[in-house]
């Protein structure tokens, strides 16, 4: 993959014109990562003169080494990678959001678990370190519940791998994202037992970065790119069943009708905006966990100079 990245961005700057740069953004397969398959398919970027190419990732661990080696010059990956990665030394920083909620906990259809209450003496799946196992985390506790007591938590590399084991009966729950959720939902065999934002109201998910010498060195393309992103996120929150279709595109996989249904507002916000003070908080909450060795300050961790100036701010 290393390789195939660094000829594909060879390619793009020696086809670059003056009035085009190349840029290239890895993101995931994920509804809050639209923004970005939007930006694309209609030309935002184009409008702005920037030339970018969306790279779909597999994981977020294959972004961060992108952007680390240089290969990537901006992403999108959820915001406990983000802060996990600045804390190990990748020179990125946190430039604006693209997605809030969107993760909860999802049980089998035919399950006695009703309340997070419920979980008690439950094993649950989810992804060491990553947003879903924070989160959990904090509800778990939010609901009296001791996490290394009172739950069995099973940790799992991919959302697919834990949405087999649930079907599958190895574990009670899942924390887990959309849209695999509603899909699991929509097939029969699956419930949503609640989302996060019981506990933390829009928290954030995933946040677009962008590596800190390319920051300094081209900052009108860093804007140019949050422009097409600013305008791509209300063009997903204006037209979510042309949001839908694109998702489907880009992710060859589901149905539109139900990836339409998973955009709902009460189940996740696409959103650029961000503050720093949410930011900190999710540092806090990771050192807590031990998820990192101490918290990191705002400043370390966010550049918002670019979305402000776009928003007017």
């Amino acid at each position: 993959m290393r390789k195939a990245l660094i000829l594909l961005f060879l390619l793009l700057t020696a086809c670059a014109s003056p009035q085009t740069q190349a840029v290239v953004i890895g993101v995931r397969t994920a509804n809050d990562h639209s923004p970005f398959y939007i930006a694309e398919k209609l030309g935002f970027y184009q409008d702005e003169k920037v030339q970018a190419k969306v790279v779909l990732v597999p994981s977020n661990t294959e972004i961060i080494e992108g952007l680390k080696r240089g290969e990537f010059q901006m992403g999108a990956v959820p915001v406990t990678t983000a802060i996990a990665a600045i804390a190990q030394g990748v020179p990125i920083r946190i430039v604006a959001m693209t997605g809030r909620g969107s993760d909860g906990i999802l049980v089998r259809a035919d399950s006695s678990i009703n309340t997070i209450a419920d979980l008690k003496g439950k094993k649950i799946a989810t992804i060491r370190a990553s947003i879903l196992d924070v989160l959990l985390l904090l509800a778990l506790e939010e609901a009296g519940l001791d996490p290394q007591k009172d739950v069995e938590i099973v940790y799992f590399s991919t959302l697919g791998d834990m949405i087999n084991a649930l079907k599958t009966g190895q574990v009670d729950a899942t924390a887990n994202t959309e849209p695999f959720m509603t899909e699991a939902e929509n097939a029969g065999w699956g419930r949503i037992l609640l989302y996060f934002t019981a506990y933390w109201k829009n928290h954030p998910c995933c946040v677009v970065v962008a590596r800190t010498d390319f920051a300094q060195k081209h900052p009108d393309l860093v804007e140019k790119i949050l422009r097409a992103h600013v305008r791509a996120v209300r063009f997903a929150n204006e037209n979510p069943k042309e949001t839908a279709k694109i998702i489907v595109e880009y992710l060859k996989a589901f149905d539109p009708d139900f990836v339409e249904k998973s955009l709902s507002p009460d189940k996740m916000l696409i959103s650029c905006e961000i503050e720093p003070g949410e930011i900190g908080k999710m540092a806090e909450l990771m050192h807590r966990y031990g998820f990192t060795g101490r918290a990191l300050a705002e400043e370390e961790l966010v550049n918002l100079d670019f979305l402000r100036r776009i928003l007017g701010k």
